[in-house]
């Protein structure tokens, strides 16, 4: 291969940084063998003769070609090398801005957990009737700005977590508003004493903890490579969390729930539903709203929800068969298919009054031949109903062609039925004026109460509950989301 002089002259920037290809590098020498010129020329950087006069031998335009791709590709890397630098340089524009946004969480995150004491405190404060909700809302809008101004290290160790660093506000402001109506009517008890301490231990602890990451994100420079302690952190969401589960739907501490073994549950759903139990799968499902629940499934994917600290299955979804197709069973005949169904979920001591809704009770079907008979569950006690409100009832629905079940629903307000026959009902006066007399699930209590209140259900007034042991007023159950 022979080179021109002005292109072997040209190519002394790639040749004197080895950037010529093998096959060129060889030409370029093989020239420089036979040329004075060129070789004084790569020797000194300076020409001596005027190129144009010289003889010109004929170079490949494959050597140009390869000349001007290598060109290319220098300019590309250059572009790249910038292109580099500027998206770095975006990106870590972008982290230091969420990383400020978090040292400004923390700010006011560390801030509000020293002012919850404050909140925790008007449980026994007889002057305060009423909750300061500013610090509670405080408290979320803080936690949101921690969670949503994360890294990604952090995100990972919030996804690993349990509660991913949620709590749960309203069962913790229901826990209060009992605390408080207990305080208040003398009902103070050893279980709400440790409860009231336990809340407070833990607020105080976790403050404490968080001190270290408060300190560490307002430190300088060092500060932008700190790591938030998030399974620190999340111990204490896990630790209120379960204490207001535990206080608001039984009256207990945590320690005192025992959730039963999946096996146990398993065979409760089995013998319930008629499913083999070899078919159940169960899943626990997520704590942060549903502590102790599993969702259950046959082979053929329908199922329902279990609670695993009652045992009692809260809802069931069924394949029955065709609901559009074949003759209508009989009202009687479907009702005592339901009553069987009941003594099965519920057991045959508890005393269910039957009340028929009619065809497709809370449908949304469209079809006209869509046939289920809905039924409405009413527990009775001692020839007392058990009321509840916001129209939470235990629901059921059977294949009006086979009487099968095709779904189920149990009343959110009430954990379990399973004590009612074991209340302690007090013997009502016979002056009850225009009061009607009903159980309820009492949050007060976290049992069945005996109580007053006005004859009208369609007019509830939520918290007018008198009962008739203490003449206090009752409240009910509050946990119902």
């Amino acid at each position: 291969m022979k080179l021109e002089h002005e292109v072997v002259q040209d190519l002394y920037p790639l040749y004197i940084e080895n950037d010529l290809t093998p096959s060129v590098k060889t030409a370029v020498d093989g020239h420089l063998e036979e040329c004075e010129a060129c070789k004084k020329f790569y020797e000194t950087g300076e020409k001596t003769i005027q190129l144009n006069d010289m003889e010109e031998p004929a170079v490949s335009k494959a050597l140009d070609d390869k000349i001007i791709l290598k060109m290319k590709l220098i300019r590309l890397r250059l572009i790249s090398v910038v292109l580099a630098g500027i998206l770095f340089s975006m990106v870590f524009t972008d982290y230091i801005n969420e990383r400020e946004q978090l040292f400004m969480a923390t700010d006011g995150y560390y801030d509000v957990l020293g002012q919850m004491d404050r909140v925790i405190d008007a449980v026994k404060n007889n002057e305060q009737t009423i909750f300061d909700s500013y610090e509670m809302n405080r408290f979320i809008e803080y936690n949101n700005d921690l969670t949503n101004h994360m890294n990604f290290i952090e995100e990972y160790y919030k996804n690993s977590t349990e509660f991913s660093l949620i709590l749960n506000t309203q069962r913790l402001n229901a826990m209060l508003e009992v605390m408080k109506t207990r305080f208040n009517q003398g009902r103070w008890s050893e279980t709400d004493e440790t409860a009231y301490q336990a809340l407070k231990e833990y607020l105080q602890s976790h403050r404490q903890d968080f001190r270290e990451d408060y300190e560490k994100t307002h430190h300088g420079y060092s500060s932008y490579l700190h790591i938030l302690d998030v399974k620190e952190m999340d111990q204490f969401y896990e630790n209120v969390n379960l204490l207001t589960y535990s206080y608001t739907r039984f009256h207990k501490m945590p320690d005192q729930i025992e959730p039963l073994k999946e096996l146990e549950l398993k065979g409760r759903i089995a013998d319930s539903l008629n499913i083999d139990q070899a078919e159940l799968e169960l899943e626990k499902e997520s704590p942060v709203n549903d502590i102790y629940v599993y969702r259950f499934e046959n082979k053929n994917g329908y199922g329902g929800e279990i609670d695993a600290v009652t045992g009692q299955i809260t809802e069931y979804f069924g394949d029955t068969g065709p609901l559009t197709d074949g003759p209508i069973m009989d009202q009687e005949e479907a009702e005592k298919k339901a009553r069987l169904y009941l003594e099965k979920i519920y057991g045959k001591d508890i005393n269910l009054e039957l009340v028929s809704l009619g065809f497709n009770f809370n449908s949304s079907a469209n079809d006209s031949r869509y046939k289920v008979y809905s039924f409405k569950a009413v527990p009775k006690v001692q020839g007392y109903t058990l009321y509840t409100p916001f129209e939470t009832e235990t629901i059921l629905n059977l294949n009006a062609r086979n009487g099968e079940l095709e779904s189920f629903q149990h009343n959110p307000d009430v954990p379990s039925f399973e004590q009612l026959d074991t209340v302690n009902l007090p013997a009502l006066s016979d002056k009850t004026g225009d009061k009607k007399a009903v159980v309820i699930y009492s949050a007060l209590t976290g049992n069945f109460e005996l109580v007053y209140m006005e004859p009208d259900l369609q007019h509830f007034d939520e918290g007018k509950f008198i009962s008739a042991k203490t003449g206090l007023e009752e409240k009910i159950y509050l946990d119902h989301f």
